[in-house]
């Protein structure tokens, strides 16, 4: 019985395309559902002995839990009381290789090819164990004798060329590195083909490649920059890494490229004691095993891309990029105290120290721990001061915490660091303009929100923001209602936009096309009490006050995003009628939408599009 995280790994190998530098292979859809229902079938005739039934179940308990520590005790002890059982063999082989624990999981991976010569998971258990005792011939033979199906089409050679490598035939580990240069995978034979030529002293060979890669679609890959970097500074080429490094500067605000430790290990650029990123075979499998990991955690596989980051991590533990991707997966996991440990271990001379720091800060945040992240990113910017980005993730984390005045300083500071603004940091001043917004400065806010647009005429946005302040401030109303009108064409999905537009057509009295707009925004937000509220208004000044009364009352019972005194007027409106209430245009009862600088860049650390309060 194979954890479900086995089969997910098997079914996503076919997409296994590191970026910008692997290609894919297809995979049997026919044979994957035989082998679904084969196991299947397997788990539901389990049966154990009256021993192991006890242990197995505080075994499930255990994995429901997330205490993997005592799921692998308790696994064992149900093995050791069934040793012969082929379902729990498998189950303790899968649970040990997500564990990162190789070495223990061999003789069950041993066990597991007796029982079944085609389980891709236990030959990569058993040829990881070989390449890591050195004993390359072993893991050759394993290799050789499993099956280049489609689904291992382009792994098969890939790890096999490592292996020839590490027993020292040059010659053949790149010949057979050719048949990973199919369709789809010119990228990745390259990038490996450059790790290798660097390996064997190749120089020039290697300088080739990697400028090959250079004329990928989208350029190189995070990893390969940082390989092709220490390349270049390794060979004291100080002019050609700057060059590189401003290119990424310029297309990346990702931390980890604005440092030069990322590429030197801590080592100062010119010394001659950088180590080289893949000195050994073993550290080129690794890289392999990383690119299919790096691949499937970017395709909705975390759980699969486990299985390659432990193996690629048991092979060589200083692939530091591997550590940061280990502790994103544990996060996707639940796993935030471990994520959270791991990031904290990276010590400061390491390469990814910056990104290890900065992904500890965020989980901090993540869990309520404002105080714990802000004194993070504190320490983070004081051993460097030239980095914007733990100011901005700073601001992002106080503004969601409403600290405005605070996040509108933190803000403040990274832009200060940034002496010539380029498009890409309209987000930057749009949050500070949230930030003196939300903070009672009108003034400092609309400044800021104009200098966004500046720089990016079309965010939707800012367009959003700026647009319903004016309505707020009750000036330049129809060149609010405008820019609401370019907002809602750039972003026809977000209900917060189609509030503003609607409200804005309300306030100009416009109730045909108020209606339908703030209709359409309810659709998109029904959970929103202020969209509710607005819809009803308008249905009240159309004439349709039954309709109107009952998104008041929908409004009332939502109330998620209602201000103080919002769901008192509410109520009175309810009961008195809009007619005499009145209307009333309240600053914080718009739908605005809240974006902070990084978000535009970084997906996984959303803020959310929470309306203005």
């Amino acid at each position: 019985m194979r954890t479900k995280a086995f089969w997910l790994f098997l079914s996503l190998l076919a997409a296994c395309v590191p970026e910008n530098t692997a290609g894919s292979a297809a995979f049997d859809k026919s044979e994957h559902k035989a082998a679904v229902k084969t196991e299947n079938k397997e788990a539901e005739e389990l049966s154990f002995s009256a021993d192991a039934v006890g242990p197995y179940i505080l075994y499930l308990q255990a994995r429901q839990d997330g205490d993997y520590e005592k799921a692998v005790s308790f696994l064992s002890a149900t093995v050791k009381a069934d040793p012969d059982n082929a379902a729990l063999i498998s189950e303790m082989l899968s649970l040990l290789a997500l564990e990162g624990r190789t070495a223990e999981a061999m003789p069950y991976a041993q066990a597991e090819l007796k029982n079944d010569p085609s389980s891709l998971l236990a030959a990569l258990v058993v040829i990881v164990q070989n390449v890591k005792d050195e004993r390359y011939t072993d893991a050759l033979a394993v290799l050789k004798d499993f099956p280049h199906k489609k689904e291992n089409a382009f792994l098969v050679p890939l790890l096999e060329s490592w292996v020839y490598a590490g027993m020292g035939r040059q010659e053949k580990a790149l010949e057979t590195l050719e048949a990973v240069n199919g369709r789809g995978t010119e990228a990745l034979y390259v990038f490996h083909k450059a790790l290798m030529n660097d390996m064997f002293g190749e120089e020039s060979d290697a300088e080739e490649n990697y400028e090959l890669l250079l004329q990928e679609p989208g350029g190189l890959s995070l990893r390969a920059a940082q390989t092709y970097g220490n390349f270049l500074l390794r060979r004291n080429d100080i002019k050609k890494f700057s060059v590189l490094m401003e290119a990424y500067r310029k297309t990346s605000r990702s931390y980890t490229l604005t440092d030069e430790s990322f590429f030197t290990a801590g080592k100062q650029p010119s010394s001659s004691e950088i180590p080289m990123s893949v000195p050994t075979a073993q550290a080129g499998m690794a890289e392999a095993f990383f690119d299919v990991a790096s691949s499937l955690s970017g395709k909705g596989g975390p759980d699969s891309a486990l299985f390659f980051i432990r193996f690629a991590l048991y092979l060589d533990p200083k692939l530091s990029l591997g550590r940061v991707l280990l502790g994103e997966l544990l996060e996707t996991q639940g796993r935030y105290a471990e994520a959270m440990e791991l990031y904290e271990s990276d010590s400061e001379d390491s390469e990814t120290y910056y990104a290890s720091r900065m992904r500890l800060a965020l989980l901090q945040a993540q869990q309520k721990q404002i105080a714990e992240a802000e004194k993070t990113l504190e320490d983070l910017a004081s051993k460097r001061g030239d980095l914007p980005l733990p100011w901005i993730e700073t601001g992002d984390i106080l503004l969601t915490d409403k600290q405005y005045e605070e996040a509108a300083k933190a803000y403040t500071k990274a832009i200060e660091k940034i002496p010539f603004p380029q498009k890409q940091h309209w987000s930057l001043f749009y949050s500070r303009g949230v930030a003196y917004e939300r903070s009672g400065r009108p003034k400092a806010a609309e400044q800021d929100l104009i200098q966004a647009l500046i720089l990016s005429p079309d965010q939707p946005l800012a367009l959003n923001y700026l647009g319903y302040f004016w309505l707020e401030q009750g000036k330049n109303i129809k060149k609010a209602k405008n820019m609401l009108e370019r907002a809602a064409i750039r972003a026809p999905n977000e209900g917060f936009i189609a509030d503003s537009l609607g409200w804005a057509y309300y306030i100009l009295k416009d109730y045909k096309r108020s209606v339908p707009v703030l209709e359409t925004a309810v659709s998109l937000d029904p959970g929103s009490a202020v969209i509710n509220d607005h819809l009803g208004d308008a249905y009240w000044r159309s004439g349709r006050k039954r309709e109107a009364r009952y998104q008041w009352r929908k409004a009332l019972d939502v109330n998620d995003d209602f201000m103080p005194g919002d769901r008192a007027r509410t109520e009175a409106k309810l009961e008195k009628g809009l007619d005499v209430v009145g209307d009333k245009v309240v600053a914080g009862e718009s739908g605005l939408g809240v974006k902070t600088a990084s978000d535009d860049t970084k997906a996984k650390e959303k803020q959310g599009k929470g309306k203005k309060k």
